[in-house]
């Protein structure tokens, strides 16, 4: 059967195995069963699972790659640091998802100082890793403070490694700049197709602007926690009339009044008419989500409860941390489901 079948066509049959059990069976088969397998089980190899296990073993295989040359120029002893036993592929190579988060915890887990973690990065690059999918939202925070940035500079260097992202989820809330990171991905990437993000502050709302403008078919957008300063983004979204069909805001608060209450310590965020006036042009989009976002009562946001006459999928969650609006948006809410009566598939209002 290995001779009928082009390894192409192994990788479409692997690829529908319901879990890496599976995966690791094929291993055992033979030797061409294997090629086509690790492949695939050492695309993500720092996916998190629900338990958020660092990746031990996997950073150990990688810091295999460096050469001894490298740990000696950095004073370091590789004993004890990287997998001893014979590595039989260029795992490095396969790697298509990044969580970085997962990637640093990893490291940081197996006593990798910043110059060792610096040089994993570039060996990625040297090995023409060509991520698809990237992360960056820091749920794991037991590293020391300012690491997750200073490592994250020089990964900004690694053009190439990102080059052909079709995700990018930058949704982390701490105030770390990500203007570099965003620029630099524009300038080098323009087939992002899902794209999840928060911003900070000004400079970080302009270079999202840019990166957003970049992209030739942008599909699904996420703006999560973002202040003042996200009517940039909304804004550069008239690129995108063309190709977005989906849209999504979280932990957008836009009631001012929110600012007092107890325990509240999100950013208010206020889109301006014109980043409203853009969205309703957007009328491809047929999924809407509304997750924790106060303040859509305010008649700024009624022109959206008729541009989108194809929603397929319609969701508003509201209430968070003992915070929710006194008044539900009644009139954007029902505006939106009898404007799109004749195609929507699924409504949650929780």
């Amino acid at each position: 059967m290995d001779k009928i079948f082009a390894p192409e066509y192994f990788d479409r049959i692997f690829r529908f195995l319901p879990t890496n059990k599976d995966l690791h069976s094929c291993l055992l088969v033979n030797k061409h069963w294997a090629t086509c397998a690790v492949p695939i089980l050492w695309e993500a190899p720092f996916r998190i699972d629900d338990k958020h296990i660092p990746s031990h073993k996997v950073i150990r295989t990688y810091l295999a790659f460096i050469p001894d040359s490298t740990f000696r120029k950095l004073g370091y002893n590789r004993i004890g640091l990287s997998n001893s036993r014979p590595l039989f592929f260029n795992y490095p190579y396969f790697l298509k998802e990044l969580t970085y988060d997962q990637f640093l915890n990893a490291a940081i887990s197996n006593n990798c100082s910043e110059d060792i973690i610096i040089e994993l990065f570039k060996l990625l690059a040297k090995n023409n890793v060509k991520l698809r999918r990237l992360e960056i939202y820091n749920c794991l925070n037991n590293y020391p403070e300012n690491l997750g940035y200073l490592v994250l500079l020089h990964f900004y260097e690694c053009t190439s490694v990102y080059s052909r992202l079709t995700y990018f989820n930058c949704s982390y809330q701490l105030p770390m700049q990500k203007t570099q990171l965003f620029n630099a991905i524009a300038k080098y990437c323009h087939n992002i197709k899902i794209l999840k993000v928060s911003i900070y502050d000004k400079n970080e709302g302009i270079a999202l602007e840019g990166l957003i403008r970049s992209q030739r078919n942008l599909k699904k957008f996420t703006l999560i926690n973002s202040n003042n300063f996200a009517s940039f983004p909304i804004q550069a979204l008239m690129n995108q009339i063309h190709s977005l069909d989906s849209l999504a805001f979280e932990d957008m608060h836009c009631n001012h009044g929110l600012s007092k209450t107890k325990f509240f310590n999100y950013g208010i965020c206020q889109l301006n008419s014109s980043a409203i006036d853009v969205l309703a042009q957007c009328t491809k989009i047929n999924k809407v989500k509304f997750k924790h976002c106060e303040g859509l009562n305010s008649s700024l946001f009624l022109p959206l409860a008729i541009a989108f006459p194809n929603l397929t999928s319609l969701e508003y969650t509201y209430g968070t941390y003992n915070i929710c609006d006194s008044t539900t948006p009644f009139r954007l809410l029902s505006g939106l489901i009898v404007t799109s009566c004749n195609t929507l598939k699924r409504i949650i209002l929780d």
